[in-house]
């Protein structure tokens, strides 16, 4: 796995290794970097492809639509190159924390980009506890996931996954199609297949501009693939 960001998404991959990996028969094994402005689209694909040498492991590369920071020519970019490669992609829009808020409350107001009502709500949502000065601090404090913030998610993972997959039925996609209603997720998407087959993996239909899934979490994919917040466990 790697991510754009380099705490957030690293302490969540580590929750859900040492939470459910024993019992799931998982490891995830993150790619570290450190880079304080977090990877590019494009770099996180890379990443996680120069990463798996077994030809055989499972890929996914996390990162954020974030309009302040990020075009929508990257985002598709590194969408193509994923596909091209047979990377699964867990895109966020606007930014992973509305995947952190989803465990809590649905939240399907278009954000247009922008994080900073995600990231209040999370903060001020009763039950999410820890969250109060989420972001508030520099450092590995300020977004990080251990202590209270990471029990606080632990046991809400089917919330978060229906919650995530109502959001891609209400994709803005100006010709509709878009549904995760019984979409299962393969291990291993088959490398240099269509863009448009590959688009269909996620809920998506072809043609689907992906800088203009707002909102949309797309973790829920990683965690059915785990076995984790399915209707069955």
């Amino acid at each position: 796995m790697a991510t754009e960001g380099a705490k957030t998404e690293r302490d969540y991959v580590t929750l859900l290794n040492h939470a459910y990996g024993q019992a799931k028969g998982f490891v995830l094994h993150f790619c570290p970097h450190t880079d304080p402005n977090g990877l590019r689209p494009v770099e996180v694909v890379k990443k996680v492809i120069d990463a798996a040498q077994d030809g055989d492991a499972e890929m996914w590369a996390l990162f954020d639509r974030d309009s302040g920071d990020k075009t929508p020519r990257e985002i598709q970019d590194a969408m193509r190159l994923a596909a091209e490669k047979g990377v699964h992609v867990a895109l966020s829009h606007p930014s992973f924390e509305l995947w952190l808020l989803l465990h809590f409350q649905q939240h399907s107001r278009p954000e247009n980009g922008r994080n900073a009502e995600i990231i209040e709500r999370l903060r001020r949502h009763p039950k999410a506890k820890g969250f109060a000065n989420f972001a508030t601090q520099s450092g590995d404090r300020g977004k990080g996931l251990d202590g209270p913030r990471g029990q606080a998610l632990l046991g809400r993972e089917r919330d978060a996954v229906r919650n995530a997959r109502s959001l891609v039925a209400l994709c803005p996609h100006p010709h509709g199609g878009c549904s995760a209603r019984g979409l299962e997720v393969e291990r291993i998407p088959t490398p240099q297949e269509s863009y448009d087959d590959w688009t269909r993996h996620t809920g998506h239909a072809p043609g689907c501009d992906p800088a203009g899934r707002d909102p949309s979490a797309d973790v829920w994919r990683l965690l059915v693939s785990l076995g984790i917040g399915t209707d069955e466990t």
